[in-house]
């Protein structure tokens, strides 16, 4: 889901771009025009009647005015993805240095208490805060999940039955 999301949003950038190329591209065309068409009434002695070319130039501004709205439409949409995709970059940051060599978390692709879709690394879930860090089994050392009632490495019960 989050793939197809990121397609649109490239999609509108690229539509952004096209958009203030194409209005760009107006614009040089209609200054063109209107200095070709004075040069003509000059060699023609004002004989001939020079158009006015700010429609084009106004069709250029529509143009680039349409490409901002459409850009800026996706980002409202897709609000909460741009939000997550900085605090994600965030992370990245703050944790780099600080992974061990041999250590490895445990990836979560969803929050186990609201399900909401999350990226590997997080600590905490930013929807419900959720901890999602794992934790170290009593018996064995070995990192595990918070919501394991046993260590699958060497059995120990972690929870007892009325914790739950």
């Amino acid at each position: 889901m989050r793939e197809a999301r990121a397609l649109v949003v490239l999609f509108m950038v690229f539509n952004l771009l096209l958009c203030l190329y194409v209005g760009t591209r107006l614009f040089q065309t209609a200054d063109f025009l209107q200095s070709t068409m004075n040069k003509l009434k000059t060699l023609t002695l004002g004989i001939l009647d020079v158009p006015d070319f700010n429609d084009l130039k106004a069709l250029g501004v529509y143009v680039v005015l349409l490409g901002i709205s459409v850009f800026a439409s996706a980002i409202w949409i897709y609000e909460d993805d741009f939000r997550i995709g900085i605090l994600e970059l965030m992370h990245k940051r703050e944790t780099e240095p600080e992974h061990e060599i041999g250590s490895k978390e445990i990836e979560f692709l969803e929050c186990p208490e609201c399900g909401k879709e999350l990226s590997e690394g997080f600590k905490l879930c930013p929807y419900c805060g959720y901890e999602l860090k794992p934790t170290t089994c009593p018996a064995c050392g070995k990192e595990i999940s918070r919501d394991f009632n046993l260590c699958p490495f060497c059995g120990k019960k972690l929870k007892s039955d009325n914790a739950r």
